[in-house]
């Protein structure tokens, strides 16, 4: 019960992930300010990060206590890194970078080091996001031990 419990809440991560990815993000900067939109995606993304994180050390408890497999644990312990790293540094240091260009940030020339701060770790912020959801698939894909491996049990 607790695999399948689990699993049905990484699935359930990885379509917030989705969604939040192609439509909330894009739908806020098409029709509100980028400063709004900033705002709110500031607001939702640790949320995000705060349920990877919750999801990862589950899936290192699960494999621990031997109900699921190494593969889950050391996965798990990746996805909870991930998460942790956006929640508690990326994110926090972007939230710091906008509180201190205000609402300009989108109109600070390129070559300006807020804005580039900002680029390298919007650029981190995305890779961080994307990595959480393919180790969430992997998770979502692995079979618990003992698991049948097929029909005939081969």
């Amino acid at each position: 019960m607790l695999h399948s419990t689990h699993r049905l809440l990484l699935v359930a991560f990885l379509g917030a992930l989705a969604l939040f990815a192609t439509t909330v993000t894009p739908a806020l900067f098409a029709t509100v300010p980028p400063p709004v939109a900033a705002r709110v995606v500031g607001r939702v993304l640790p949320v995000l990060d705060a349920a990877g994180l919750v999801l990862g050390l589950a899936a290192v408890v699960l494999g621990a206590t031997g109900r699921s497999g190494r593969a889950a644990m050391v996965l798990g312990g990746v996805l909870a890194l991930l998460a942790a790293s956006s929640l508690f540094l990326v994110t926090p240091e972007i939230a710091r970078l906008r509180h201190a260009a205000g609402d300009t940030l989108s109109h600070l020339p390129p070559g300006d080091p807020i804005r580039r701060r900002f680029g390298t770790l919007h650029g981190i912020s995305t890779v961080l996001f994307g990595l959480q959801a393919v180790v969430a698939v992997a998770l979502v894909a692995l079979r618990p031990p003992g698991a049948a491996r097929g029909r005939s049990g081969r």
